[in-house]
């Protein structure tokens, strides 16, 4: 039997971190500094930093291009993924975007564009990371998901909230196909927690007060909320932990 220090160690792992624009990068670099050599996939690479500190921390960084309503680019980028580092141990889908409007105006194009990115992306990319997964006998798989997948919402959220439902569900069929192979898959449901997405919502003090009013820990989520959840989730620690959606939220889920 491991001691418990070590099953909370990745060293030794490589994680593959799709989508770097808003909580890919802060969980990234969780991961890294805790022992994973990391592979980031998105459209443009993350700035310079980011590979600085995996330098400093010995670990090993690539960058794979990825389009994620492309199908033959999430093929081709997991193929690259696997051909730089011999293996995946660890996938992250934290690629994720949105488009408010109201549900009875909401138009295809937008439903088409959420949903592509937050749920055929991620079906598309842990499809393939899955058979080299299956094939190591071994993975963790971890997808970003939201309070939005499982209370309302009166702020024009109709296909954010559905995508992200529906990635919960997906997460735990994954998690009762693919357990016999040594394969976990989770999901971390955050409130709100800042991104590019989501800023000119929180520099609203009227929106941001309302919002931690309602969270008992008075106030939002921060990336390294998020950061230590994926960690856990993504150890050895976690190796009998399957199926579950973590609600990273100050306990807002609670008082619904």
């Amino acid at each position: 039997m491991k001691n418990f220090k070590d099953v909370f160690s990745l060293e030794g792992k490589t994680a593959l971190i799709v989508g770097s624009g808003g909580l890919g990068l802060p969980i990234a670099q969780a991961l890294m500094e805790n022992g994973a050599d990391v592979i980031v996939a998105d459209l443009k690479a993350p700035a310079d930093e980011f590979q600085s500190l995996c330098a400093a921390e010995g670990r090993k960084y690539f960058f794979v291009e990825v389009n994620l309503l492309d199908e033959a680019s999430v093929v081709n980028m997991v193929a690259q993924a696997k051909e730089k580092t011999g293996r995946i141990d660890i996938l992250v889908n934290a690629a994720g975007v949105n488009k408010l409007q109201k549900a009875e105006n909401y138009e295809a194009a937008a439903w088409d564009f959420v949903l592509g990115i937050n749920l055929r992306g991620v079906y598309l990319v842990t499809r393939e990371v899955g058979r080299i997964m299956i094939e190591q006998q071994y993975g963790r798989i971890l997808s970003i998901s939201s309070v939005k997948s499982l209370i309302g919402t009166g702020q024009d959220y109709t296909a954010y909230c559905a995508s992200k439902g529906a990635v919960n569900m997906y997460t735990r069929q994954i998690a009762c196909e693919w357990g016999k192979y040594g394969i976990t898959a989770n999901a971390i449901a955050p409130t709100f927690t800042r991104t590019p997405i989501n800023s000119f919502q929180l520099d609203d003090p009227d929106f941001y007060n309302a919002l931690v009013n309602r969270i008992p820990r008075g106030r939002i989520c921060k990336t390294q909320d998020l950061g230590c959840a994926a960690v856990f989730l993504c150890s050895d620690a976690a190796e009998f932990i399957s199926g579950q959606i973590l609600c990273v939220d100050g306990g807002l889920t609670a008082m619904q």
